[in-house]
């Protein structure tokens, strides 16, 4: 029987995730609107992740402590509040200060969710509980983008996007997810708050063997997600696309992601974990690298979905694996050191992807990002094989 607490966890996600996906490619045209090129959206990029690379092993505490509803109530207000300073950004400032303010409801929103399934899942069924909760984030973003998409598309001319009217509508959208994030509870602790004893420090847990490259290979992967997300507006204009089959170009990558993760346990039936995890980064590296040299959308959508559906496997199963190699006491601290892993990586591709594409152009951000993703390869297989 699936749980009410799992249900309403899933479904603030897919509303929150559809927010944070949509508004991130809208943050894109509006940079561009306002005057901004390929590197200054390779910093604002940058700035979504600044705030959470800070304090979410902070954040991973608290909900280790069993504060994970304050924690996603919380997140569900900034959320709010970044989406409506993007709004009404008149300036690239305010609009990068808006970013900042979303980042850090996400991250706040993406530690009490992943808190909430080591705190509440059964023994065995993380794996089973990280796939949907993770499905959750890729319907929301299926929805939300091609749902900006749509608005956008028509309220554009003269070669710039107007992008407030969507904005407003996942301002809505965000604060919709209230109902379904305000009422669910920790259980108590039975045996009381955790001993320092029991705390693992943060160099204890990056020390641990196996966490280095589970860290690795989940930033690789979620940066490449960020830089496809951030870069293909920028290629699609190049190419002389429209926003709107920008936006369903996008949205295939999502949808093969929904598949993957809708079918994960049933994979994990059949296929090894092991090869699972390498196939997150090496089956989506030659796929991102090809992305700007075909410049027809039909073979575009097939290569988003061969790296959409690997990207899927990968995030998932880096959560079980960071998961496994802390005690009980210590996971969500040890799912926001991987969110933190994840967020410098998403503060320095984009700022690297920017300084290429300044010197060697867009199409140089994708082969970029197919290498690290192969680099990722390398790194998880060595991992797995020696565990």
């Amino acid at each position: 029987m699936v749980k009410h607490w799992f249900v309403n966890v899933c479904v603030a996600t897919a509303l929150l995730q559809a927010v944070y996906h949509a508004v991130r490619v809208l943050v894109s045209y509006r940079v561009l609107a306002l005057g901004g090129d390929a590197v200054t959206i390779g910093v604002v990029t940058a700035l979504f992740s600044l705030a959470p690379l800070l304090v979410a092993v902070r954040i991973g505490r608290a909900v280790d402590r069993r504060h994970a509803a304050a924690v996603l109530r919380t997140g569900v207000l900034l959320t709010s509040l970044g989406v409506l300073v993007i709004a009404v950004s008149g300036d690239l400032i305010v609009l990068g200060l808006g970013n900042v303010i979303l980042g850090f409801g996400q991250i706040l929103v993406t530690v009490a969710g992943q808190g909430f399934i080591t705190l509440l899942s059964p023994p065995g069924e993380l794996d089973r509980g990280f796939a949907g909760l993770t499905l959750g984030v890729s319907v929301g973003q299926a929805v939300g983008v091609p749902l900006v998409g749509v608005i956008a598309a028509g309220s554009s001319g003269d070669g710039v996007v107007e992008t407030t009217l969507a904005l407003t509508v996942m301002g809505v959208v965000a604060l919709s997810a209230v109902p379904f994030a305000w009422p669910i509870r920790e259980r108590p602790q039975p045996a009381g708050p955790p001993s320092p004893g029991d705390r693992q420090s943060v160099f204890s847990m990056i020390s641990t063997t196996g966490m280095r490259p589970a860290v690795f290979s989940s930033l690789i992967v979620l940066a490449s997600v960020d830089v496809v997300v951030a870069y293909l507006p920028v290629l699609g204009h190049e190419f002389g696309f429209s926003v709107l089959l920008v936006t369903l170009l996008l949205t295939a990558r999502t949808a093969a992601s929904i598949v993957s993760r809708a079918f994960l346990p049933w994979l994990l039936t059949r296929v090894p974990r092991s090869r699972l995890l390498v196939s997150a980064t090496l089956c989506s590296a030659l796929p991102t690298a090809l992305l700007p040299f075909v410049p027809d959308p039909a073979v575009m959508a097939l290569l988003l979905v061969v790296a959409g559906f690997f990207w899927g496997i990968g995030q998932p199963l880096t959560m079980t694996w960071v998961a496994g190699l802390v005690t009980a006491a210590n996971r969500a601290a040890a799912l926001s050191l991987r969110l933190t892993g994840n967020r410098l990586g998403q503060v320095l591709i984009p700022l690297a992807a920017g300084a290429a594409a300044g010197v060697a152009g867009t199409s140089s951000i994708f082969v970029i990002t197919g290498g690290l993703l192969g680099t990722a390869a390398v790194s998880t297989w060595r991992a797995v094989s020696t565990s």
